[in-house]
């Protein structure tokens, strides 16, 4: 056989190889049932097609060099793919805030894995045909069926469960929508209200994505949790609700819109579907050819494919309703992350709140705008008007509302809304330009970052059309599913049981979140090399009080009910009064202990330096400076 013939058979047979690797992947895929497919065989063709492609070309040169026909090709793209895997695995970074394996980054461990994969390509070119060709397969198979794990069994569930929906709106504050008497159109979140409960001065824990939908999932506090950053994974100990849904034979599947919620921070636990996968084709993102172009474009393209559009997410999430088992009741969550920068509502929301041309010279505004998040800044370019900004955030949110709507169009043609609980909320707001902060959050405990839209409908057990007016906590949402679901919830939870479910008792909000200016200034001047202070605020239905731990930085208080504006007292002693008014009997030194009592938390699970990969992802959300 020449050296041509050989060529082409070895191709061919490299590729089969390729092709039944990339098959092996996909019933990987398709068995973990963290990705809810309708079909495997679309991602299983798509797979083959891949897998046949990075088989080939290992397997043609095998075959020129040794000319052995098919069998060499086989051989090859079993070699080849093994040393593409094990780049993959050497080169990687570790989990975020993980601990790193000992052999990533060890050439020890590249040489010699190596050599393993060469040594045992030779061994299977030595016996016959047949045999040849069996190992190499072997070889093929050995890492894809090495990944395939059962998909967990679900108990029965009880007759009578309410099904359960949640919607997470990111980014996106209370005083913005039309439901809290806002100008921005939100008519299926007040369809929702007329039928729920309204909540005036819902309060989130934390401005960072990951920690606040940590505390909503396991209703602890982050000063409990210790998740301060975007990144850091759930603490394992902690029982999330899907985990204790799924328990009790709950369907569970959620859907995300951004990287920053991708599984590996936990809070996947108790989800039989997780998607997280932005891709065309679901579950390719755990392919190898996939793998291997991720690596390349996180270097030339940190940013790529780090969010996908509301209504993506919405078409993924009504399929998955429309395929489930009518006899089991399913927790569904949904994240729309649309508000969150770059503002960019598509037609016709762009224009529905500015007429006019934003960066006519002649507007002024934008020149008062300082520090804007990088992630923003090349969508600003030219803009003169800061009401145009605000404009395209108030499309981004009417937007989101269309895509709620679309949900709650699905579970009403189901036949599920008389039996359905359903929640809507914010994780966090978005400063405007309140307290100089322009078109960002993350850093303060002011209102414009922590108050959220909260609305709750369980038809026959919350009254239609009421709102409540009193301080509530994000926190609060995990106690009151529980408790209208008549299960008993995990004992360690920060949060309590919303009215009108609960006792109405008056309560401040807590909050907790890094000190940036404070951290930035001791990390320049070389005092510190991780995140380090903090900030706590206790929010009363007409005070802030915001403690900072770093020394040469006073505590703030502030007056006015929840949402902008907040009017600065100028002595905290003033603060005696306010509470006074309330018909509280604390001191100001009271009350610094009990902010100082959020602080007891080990913040060494957040002050944690990030992979670079890590820090490119999240710099371009703007989550990290």
């Amino acid at each position: 056989m020449n050296r041509i013939q050989s060529g082409v058979w070895s191709a061919l047979g490299g590729a089969v190889a390729g092709a039944l690797y990339g098959v092996g992947e996909a019933g990987a895929v398709w068995a973990e049932g963290r990705l809810w497919l309708t079909s495997p065989l679309p991602l299983a063709l798509g797979a083959a097609a891949g897998g046949a492609l990075l088989g080939l070309v290992p397997g043609a040169l095998l075959g020129v060099v040794g000319r052995r026909g098919a069998s060499d090709g086989v051989v090859g793209a079993a070699a080849g793919l093994a040393l593409l895997e094990l780049g993959l695995l050497v080169f990687t970074d570790a989990p975020p805030f993980g601990e790193a394996q000992w052999w990533v980054g060890s050439p020890a461990a590249l040489l010699g894995g190596a050599a393993l994969i060469l040594g045992l390509g030779a061994l299977a070119r030595l016996g016959p045909s047949l045999i040849r060709v069996a190992l190499a397969l072997g070889l093929v198979l050995v890492q894809p069926l090495a990944r395939w794990e059962a998909k967990a069994e679900r108990p029965a569930p009880k007759a009578g469960q309410m099904n359960v929906v949640i919607v997470t709106l990111d980014t996106t504050r209370a005083d913005h929508l039309g439901v809290y008497g806002a100008r921005t159109q939100t008519p299926n979140l007040s369809r929702l209200a007329a039928e729920g409960v309204v909540y005036e001065a819902a309060m989130a824990p934390i401005p960072v994505t990951g920690p606040s939908h940590t505390s909503l999932m396991t209703g602890l506090g982050p000063w409990s949790h210790g998740v301060l950053l975007n990144g850091i994974p759930a603490p394992a100990d902690r029982t999330t609700l899907a985990e204790r849904l799924a328990a009790e034979g709950y369907r569970t599947g959620a859907f995300v819109s951004a990287y920053v919620l991708n599984h590996s921070i936990g809070l996947s636990r108790g989800f039989t579907t997780y998607d997280d996968d932005f891709s065309a084709l679901k579950g390719a993102e755990a392919l190898l050819g996939a793998r291997l172009l991720g690596a390349v474009s996180r270097n030339l393209n940190p940013d790529l494919v780090l969010e996908r559009r509301g209504d993506a997410t919405i078409d993924d999430a009504v399929a998955w309703l429309q395929a489930g088992d009518e006899a089991r009741p399913y927790l569904l969550w949904v994240h729309l992350f649309d508000p969150h920068g770059p503002y960019a509502p598509p037609a016709p929301y762009d224009t529905a709140y500015y007429a006019g041309d934003p960066r006519d010279p002649s507007h002024t505004s934008m020149s008062e705008v300082k520090g804007v998040a990088a992630y923003l800044q090349e969508s600003l370019q030219g803009v003169t008007d800061a009401d145009w900004v605000v404009a395209q955030y108030d499309g981004e949110i009417s937007f989101a509302d269309a895509q709620l709507g679309r949900l709650l169009d699905t579970i009403q043609a189901r036949g599920d809304a008389s039996r359905t609980l359903i929640v809507v909320a914010g994780d966090h707001g978005e400063s405007l330009g309140e307290h100089g902060v322009w078109f960002n959050h993350g850093d303060d405990l002011y209102d414009p970052s922590l108050h959220i839209p909260l609305v709750m409908r369980a038809p026959g057990a919350l009254p239609a059309g009421a709102r409540v007016n009193e301080v509530v906590e994000l926190i609060d949402v995990a106690p009151t599913i529980y408790a209208l679901l008549g299960l008993p919830g995990p004992d360690d939870m920060d949060g309590r049981v919303l009215p009108p479910t609960g006792p109405s008792e008056a309560q401040s909000a807590r909050s907790i979140a890094f000190d940036r200016e404070a951290n930035l200034t001791a990390r320049q001047a070389g005092q510190i090399t991780r995140p380090t202070h903090r900030m706590v605020g206790l929010r009363s239905p007409s005070a802030l009080f915001v403690l900072r731990e770093a020394e040469g930085y006073e505590d703030e208080l502030f007056r006015g009910e929840p949402g902008p504006p907040l009017s600065p007292l100028p002595e905290v002693s003033v603060l005696e009064d306010v509470l006074k008014e309330e018909g509280g009997a604390q001191t100001v030194e009271a009350l610094r202990a009990r902010a100082e009592a959020l602080l007891g938390g080990d913040v060494d699970r957040s002050a944690v330096e990030l992979s670079a990969e890590e820090k490119a992802k999240l710099e371009a959300l703007g989550y990290l400076d």
